[in-house]
């Protein structure tokens, strides 16, 4: 086997750097979340795209995702927080080395959807995931540069991990 066909062999982020790696299918990720919105809409659903400035995943004592999102978007999320239920959620997970998911939060009650881009390498998958396993859930926290936050429980973490 050549180098060449060990490096075709592997993730399709193989000799990217993390950075370089979310650049090039963040976009993409967007893309699929603007969709995703559009299809909720037709559906006659309020939709929320957030748009994190950044994205971290955390093993310490808060632990789980930890998403910093414009003011504005943050907003109008602990307004639609309070004055409704996001019990259900469903995860769109792309994986090669850094996995990239798509949340969907969901008010069933009051038809409304909150799409919630995250990305995460190995090191999370193993360090993170292997806590949420433990624990048999992971969180999403959702914040403002100022702190404000609010976090989302997911009772399934095995949505967001790769199976071994």
């Amino acid at each position: 086997m050549t180098d060449d066909e060990e490096v075709a062999s592997g993730p399709a982020f193989a000799g990217m750097g993390a950075a370089t790696a979310v650049r090039e299918h963040w976009d993409d990720l967007v893309g699929d979340m603007e969709a995703t919105a559009a299809e909720f809409e037709a559906a006659g659903w309020e939709t929320l795209e957030l748009h994190p400035g950044d994205v971290t995943a955390v093993t310490g004592e808060r632990w789980g995702f930890d998403v910093l999102v414009p003011d504005d978007e943050f907003d109008r999320l602990r307004e639609w927080v309070d004055g409704g239920s996001f019990d259900e959620h469903d995860v769109y997970r792309v994986e090669s080395g850094i996995v990239f998911a798509l949340v969907v939060l969901k008010d069933d009650d009051d038809e409304r959807a909150v799409c919630c881009p995250l990305y995460y390498d190995d090191a999370a998958v193993e360090g993170l995931g292997e806590l949420a396993a433990r624990e048999g859930r992971i969180y999403t926290h959702v914040r403002t540069l100022s702190e404000e936050d609010v976090t989302f429980t997911h009772e399934d973490p095995s949505l967001f991990f790769p199976e071994d």
